[in-house]
Parts: structure tokens; sequence; C-alpha cells
């Protein structure tokens, strides 16, 4: 038997939540493990139920802090925002990143090391 995906669906319209639910139980590799109705939830909620996924809804456009903070504590789960009233969804994951700088020289370093803390993160 297949282990079930664990779904967490937090802060979405019921019309949303509702077709994603129908979505999910038409499958056999996942399932809805809980639901919070607010972001304030979203923490006690994924403690409790240990999500693969969240599907959270976005309401700006930009990814909510406590969904960062979770994907921080959980590093291998991963977050699928839907903007309800634009109709876009994004999935938000951590990963690993590697740049190949190759042979350096020591000045090399440090100017790769300030390069790496100037470049601006996507949160």
């Amino acid at each position: 038997m297949v282990e079930q995906l664990g779904i967490l669906l937090v802060d979405l319209s019921r019309l949303v939540g509702e077709m994603v639910e129908r979505a999910v139980a038409h499958t056999h590799d996942m399932g809805v493990v809980g639901r919070a109705a607010s972001l304030d939830e979203l923490h006690d909620v994924a403690q409790a139920t240990d999500p693969d996924v969240v599907i959270v809804g976005l309401h700006d456009a930009v990814l909510p802090r406590a969904c960062l903070d979770l994907l921080l504590e959980r590093p291998r789960m991963k977050v699928l925002g839907i903007e309800e009233s634009a109709g876009h969804a994004q999935l938000y994951e951590l990963r690993p990143e590697q740049v190949e700088i190759g042979e350096v020289s020591a000045d090399e370093v440090v100017e790769t090391i300030r390069a790496a803390v100037l470049r601006p993160t996507p949160f």
C-alpha cells in the first residue's frame, strides 16, 4: 500500500477549500489531514497533523510569515499558495543551491562571500 501524502488546508475560502478537498478525495495517494481556519492556528494544527503539503490562501501574493516559519522548521514540507482572486498558485519549498565557483584565490573567496551575503533573498 502506498503511503498517503498529508495535506493541510489553511485560510482558504469555502469554495476553494471544497474544490481542493474534492480533488484530493479522487486520488489514492493523498488525504486531507487537517484544516486551520486562520494562520494563527497553523503552527498548532501542523504540529498535530504533520502534513507533507500545506495549501494556504494567499491574499496579497506574498507568502505569509507563518508559512515561511513553518517551512524553516520543517524543510521537507511544501507550501502551495493559492491566490484566490487572481486564480494563480505558487509552490514554495526549501532546497539547497549549489553555485560553481571553481578555483579561487583568497581575494575571490572574500568577494564570493560578500556577493552571497548581499544577494537578495526571495523572502
